[in-house]
This record gives structure tokens, sequence and C-alpha cells, in this order.
């Protein structure tokens, strides 16, 4: 069981609740008088470890001293709380590594919880875990006038991680500690015993040393909170000055933020997160305009250890207007792995976006201005063809009437795969019941190639799912028509629909050459052709249909990807997400 510390439970006049300044005070006054009395150095070392386990609420204190050597052991002072197992196991700590021999190595707290790594790796914390499991143990190293003069550790029972308030006042008494021991240190240096109680006029010894203490302890911690200031406002001024947009955030301040001049430029006022809450703030919203909730942020998924990379978010800046942005977080981390905030950076892409637009919209328009005349080849080749009775131009008509049609669809696809690098690939979804979806899909691929066999299973548990139906029959017209290209004319197409959870899951099979591993990673990018079969040559087409298939997936909140066995089976599978209802019966 975990122990309480003396001065937490302490009060402040009204009652309430002491503030945390002043209980480390409190503390270190405490710690002070209790200290200030004891001049032999054996009963100074056992009030160190009796206050350290008292004032940090610790199950086990010990106080070593300062290594001679590398190669020397490190003899235990005194301790408070020793379980009877534990008895000799740190009388002298050997050269090989541990913790208390790595905080005496740094200089500087060192800390962990007992896991299996650190178990292996320290034999002191190892020894300690077996009497105290679980614990959180922390070394502290103790300086006198920058001598190294002790190690003070303390284990904590039932503890896998320090409380916020902890390491200061672990900070704070180790300096205090320090002092006591390199006091007493000079006292017997410079005063032999029964000195100072001969010295007339002077007061009695423990109380010379008591105001002596209090001062060193008091101008010690002048000089660390001037270093401490000094050290944030340098850190703000880095902030505040870089000159690309960042913002960094510690939720466990109350939500205290900073951010660079370039990140309050882009969002037209003070960040989102800053507090307090100012009313000409901007928002963070989703593409498209809805605001995030707090826990959406990035920077506040960040401080909780859900890193993000490049996620493209809008600044709706006081003004209303819009900033496309995308953002990277990441959270900050100490020594042990401890979060301690997160960093995020902004990048404009005003530009980017405004250029993607005029793309969008030049090949629009061209795809428009092709389709018009392509339209009107079409009908009138339709036409020629059902009137002419003349065998060479029925024949030369349904050349004409295929090519503007295979026209037509590569416009078609160079229009969506424009859209999809945009972002802005439309899709109604409605529910719809993809077996009989399916089914109208396999029978019109198998009238459009009769010499094709396909075959369709499909669970019986699948219930409606919501998709644009228009666009699945893109997607499975094209996997299906790439089976029919690539694979064995001898063997049948496969297509099976099974649902997996909360998604279901749509698989178009087929026997042949199969694709290469190395082909695999680029399937799906732009303008990608294989080739087909044992010729080598790759069909003609414009290399968007996969593409297309995997920004229509992706859109419905699927994911797309294919698997090959060469000279064996290749098969491409996607999946769809069912509705929460549907998805919570499964």
């Amino acid at each position: 069981m975990t122990r309480t510390s003396e001065h937490d439970r302490l009060q402040g006049a009204t009652g309430e609740p002491a503030s945390a300044a002043s209980l480390l005070a409190d503390a270190v006054v405490q710690a002070s008088a209790a200290l200030s009395g004891t001049l032999v150095p054996e009963a100074l070392h056992h009030a160190i470890a009796e206050q350290a386990a008292r004032l940090l609420g610790a199950d086990l204190s010990l106080l070593h001293c300062a290594p001679a050597g590398r190669a020397l052991p490190i003899r235990l002072l005194a301790s408070s709380g020793m379980p009877i197992e534990l008895a000799g196991a740190f009388d002298e700590l050997p050269s090989t590594p541990s913790l208390i021999r790595r905080a005496a190595e740094s200089r500087r707290i060192e800390h962990t919880a007992t896991d299996e790594a650190d178990s292996e790796r320290f034999p002191d914390v190892r020894a300690i875990e077996a009497s105290l499991r679980p614990c959180w143990v922390v070394s502290a190293p103790l300086l006198g006038a920058d001598r190294l003069l002790g190690v003070l550790t303390c284990a904590f029972g039932g503890r896998s991680a320090p409380s916020l308030e902890l390491l200061p006042r672990v900070q704070a008494l180790g300096a205090l500690f320090g002092l006591a021991l390199g006091s007493v240190e000079r006292d017997a240096q410079h005063h032999p015993r029964g000195a100072l109680d001969d010295a007339p006029d002077a007061g009695p010894p423990s109380q010379r040393r008591a105001v002596a203490l209090l001062e060193d302890v008091r101008a010690e911690l002048r000089e660390a909170d001037g270093r401490l200031a000094a050290e944030r406002r340098w850190l703000h001024s880095i902030i505040e000055d870089f000159p690309v947009a960042i913002a960094v955030f510690d939720e466990r301040s109350g939500g205290s933020l900073v951010a660079s001049r370039r990140c309050e430029q882009i969002c037209g006022g003070p960040h989102p997160l800053k507090m307090p809450a100012s009313p000409r703030r901007a928002l963070l919203c989703a593409p498209g305009g809805r605001p995030l909730l707090h826990d959406e942020m990035p920077l506040v998924r960040a401080a909780r250890g859900k890193g993000t990379t490049c996620e493209e978010l809008w600044f709706r800046k006081p003004d209303g207007s819009y900033v496309p942005v995308v953002v990277s977080a990441g959270p900050i981390r100490d020594d042990q792995g401890t979060i301690l905030g997160a960093i995020a950076s902004y990048e404009d892409v005003t530009h980017f976006t405004e250029r993607a637009r005029l793309h969008q919209e030049w090949i629009s328009m061209v795809a428009h201005d092709l389709k018009q005349p392509l339209t009107a080849i079409s009908a009138y080749t339709g036409m020629l063809l059902r009137r002419s009775q003349a065998a060479d131009a029925a024949g030369w008509s349904q050349k004409v009437l295929a090519g503007a049609r295979r026209l037509e669809r590569m416009i078609e696809d160079l229009l969506d795969a424009s859209k999809i690098e945009a972002r802005r690939l439309s899709i109604e979804r409605r529910p719809t019941d993809l077996v009989a979806h399916l089914r109208a899909a396999v029978e019109l691929a198998t009238a459009e190639r009769p010499e094709r066999a396909v075959e369709l299973t499909a669970d019986e548990d699948v219930p409606l799912v919501l998709v644009d139906a228009a666009r699945m029959d893109q997607v499975l017209g094209n996997l299906l028509l790439n089976a029919a290209k690539y694979g064995d004319p001898g063997a049948p197409i496969r297509v099976a629909l099974s649902r997996r959870g909360a998604e279901v899951e749509i698989a178009v099979e087929n026997r042949g050459p199969g694709i290469h591993p190395d082909d695999l990673q680029r399937l799906f990018q732009r303008f990608q052709r294989l080739s087909s079969g044992q010729s080598g040559n790759a069909p003609p087409g414009t290399g968007l249909g996969l593409y297309i298939c995997k920004g229509i997936v992706e859109a419905h909140g699927g994911r797309i990807w294919a698997q090959s066995q060469p000279n064996e089976t290749t098969s491409f599978h996607f999946t769809l997400p069912l509705p929460e209802a549907a998805a919570g019966d499964g």
C-alpha cells in the first residue's frame, strides 16, 4: 500500500487544501527543522532517510555514500522502512550498473517503474521489486557545492508513475539534504567537536546551524528559480520567433499553450487551444468546415500519445474565412518516456489547394469540351449503324462507335482521377443490398463476356450497407474487367462477399500468370499498367482504373489491397464499413 506523505495532509489557514508551492515550502521547513540540531554525521544520515520517507510518502528510503570510483562499491549509510527480506541487500552495491550508480554518475534524478526491462538492467531495482511489487523507484544525487555527497533512493509501492508534484519535491528535499551533508562535512573540518559549545555569545549550536541551513536553502531556491525563469523566457522566445507555424501544448498544467507568431498569423488570432478562451480566436475544423471537438485536436491527441502526420484540416479565422493547413503533431517525452506535452506544426497549403482547384477546373472544362463532339459522334454512328445495309459500312460504324465509347471512358477516368486527387469525389450513400447488387454486376459481366464464367458466393447475414451504388458499379466493373483481361480464359472468375466484424469484404479472384511482388506495391498508383499474360504487352487503357477504385473505396471509409501467387491466383479485396447499428448486432 502506498504511504501518504506527511505534508500531503496539510491544509492552509482557511481550512482549504494548501497549494503545491506552499506544501513544498512547508516540507523544506519541516526537514530543515528536523536536521538543524544534528551535528553527528551518523545521526544526520539516519535523519535524512527518515525525513525522506516521511515527507515523500515512500515505503522505503536508502541513503548511500558517494562512490569513490567506478570500480568501487557504494556503501549504505542509512535506511528507513527496510523490509526484513531486503536486510543486507544494499549494504554495499557492486560496480555493476544500477539505478543508484546511474544517478550518481549523471548527477540528476533517475526514476523508473519496475518493469521487466529495468528489472533485468538494474539489480537494485530488481531487489526492491521482489518486496514492493509493483513499485516506482527514484534515485536522487545529493550535491553540495557541485560535489556529490550521497545518493538518496526512495521506493513507492503500488505506483507505476509519479504524481506531478512528487519530482519537484524530491528535487527540493535533495538539495536541502545535500546542503546538510556539506554543512556537517565543513563543520567537522573547521570546528572540532566542542569548539562551538565554547564560543562566547554565539547562541546554542543547534540554533546557529538551523539559521545557517535555512539561509543556504533560501539562496539555493532563489538561484534555482532564477535559472528556471531564464530558461522559460529563452524557450518562449525561441517558439514565438520560430519561422514555421508551431504550437507547444501542456495539458497537465491546465492546457497552457505557446504558439509562434507565424502560427497566429495563419489563425488570424490566438490558437484554438489558447487559454483563456477568446471570442476572437480561430477554430480548427475538418475539411468541409465542421469544428473539431477538444479531444479531436491534433495537439490534444498527441499529448495523450497519439501522433498525427500530414493531416489536412482547416483554420476558420475570426472573419469567417478558411485557411487549409497540413498538420503534424507528436508527443514530447522525457528520458524515461513520460509524456510532458505535445508540439504541432501547421503548413498553410492555400497555394497548393488553389492550384488543385484550377487543375480540376481545367480538366473538367477539357473533358466537357471533348465529350460534346464524342456524344455527337456516338449518336450519329449509332444511327448510321442502324440504317446502313452494307456489311462494310456496318463494320466501320461499329469500330467508330467502339472507339468513341473507349475515349469517353478514358475522359471519365481522367475526370474522376482529378476529383480524387483534389479530394472532391462526390459520394451519395444510400442503403444498398450488396448481395443483390453483386448478383446484378455478375450477370452484366457474364452478358458482356459470355466466354468467361463468373461465380458468386455470399454470406447470408450481410445487412444493408450505405454505399453509392453507381460508384460501386465502377469498382466492381473495373475489377471484373481486369480479371477477364489478365486471367486464364479457361478458368472461372470468382466473386465472394463475406462479413468481417464491423465491415464487409468483397473479393474478386482469377487464375493466371499473377503479379510480381514488386508490382503489388504500385498497383494502386496513377498510370500503372501491367503486362498482360505471356506477351509482356500492356493492354490499352489509361492506367487509372485501380487508382480510381482505391479512391472510391477509401471515400466510403474502406480499404483495398491485392494478393497474388505467380502462375496461381490473383485476388483483389476491398472492405466497406457497416452502419453502427448493424456492426453492433454482429
